[in-house]
């Protein structure tokens, strides 16, 4: 299983925050963006919101389906991708691609076999590497976990989870939104490396930032509570490096 203009009016260690703020997090980056229905979903809220929603409950029915189902269930996809297209000679396409990704959603979790709505202990899934398990902006997250333990261990109390991350190719610098144990909300900017934090504070209301995409869970071997599809990440060494789940839970 998708950069940002910031202006707080702070600049550290000669880094600013930077970068363009997307209406909603749908499940690939909108940096890169190209074709006409990527376009469309990154410029509404509603459909960034949908598209994450659906890859989210496509995901799931991957990770119960096995051997020739599987393979239906992909080609299946597949052409409900390719079919958006269509939408574009719609009178009014967004509301076509928003009518067409909530049939879809529902087509997948009306199947007998999705797995949604059952207990978490009921859903096994295995851990998978940070670099194939992430959507939205944790498909990065190979690239910022360096940045994002080093601002991990500036908190004043243990960081529980990151609610967005974002680069600065220019600067190798990492921003992020953190919460610790506590429900206090920070921000944070980092070397990519990890070697260096250049800023770490309190989150001010009046901060323009990135809204909260898939959340990455710095937590151990077991899910974090009340999140039913987390799925657990491990690093490039193969050890475990926490969760990601598609909301705040």
């Amino acid at each position: 299983m998708r950069t940002l203009v910031i202006a707080l009016g702070v600049i550290c260690a000669g880094v600013a925050w930077s970068g363009s703020v997307a209406a909603a997090t749908p499940s690939f980056l909108c940096s890169k963006a190209k074709t006409w229905v990527e376009q469309t979903i990154c410029g509404s809220e509603t459909l960034s919101t949908l598209d994450l929603d659906l890859a989210v409950a496509y995901a799931r029915m991957l990770k119960v389906t096995r051997g020739t189902a599987r393979k239906s269930l992909e080609a299946e996809q597949q052409a409900w991708w390719n079919r958006r297209n269509e939408c574009r000679k719609h009178s009014d396409p967004v509301a076509c691609l928003e009518d067409r990704h909530r049939h879809q959603i529902a087509a997948l979790e009306s199947r007998p076999d999705y797995p949604g709505d059952a207990p978490a202990k009921t859903i096994e899934l295995e851990p998978e590497p940070i670099a194939t398990a992430g959507r939205g902006w944790t498909r990065e997250l190979s690239r910022y976990l360096r940045a994002i333990r080093a601002c991990g261990e500036e908190a004043p109390v243990p960081v529980g989870k990151v609610l967005v991350a974002w680069g600065s190719a220019e600067a190798a610098t990492v921003f992020m939104r953190l919460v610790d144990w506590n429900g206090k909300e920070w921000v944070c900017s980092a070397h990519a490396d990890g070697h260096k934090v250049f800023r770490f504070g309190e989150r001010d209301a009046e901060d323009d930032l990135p809204a909260s995409g898939p959340v990455f869970h710095l937590s151990g071997s077991k899910a974090p509570p009340n999140c039913k599809a987390a799925t657990q990440v491990l690093d490039a060494n193969g050890k475990a490096a926490g969760w990601i789940s598609a909301t705040d839970c």
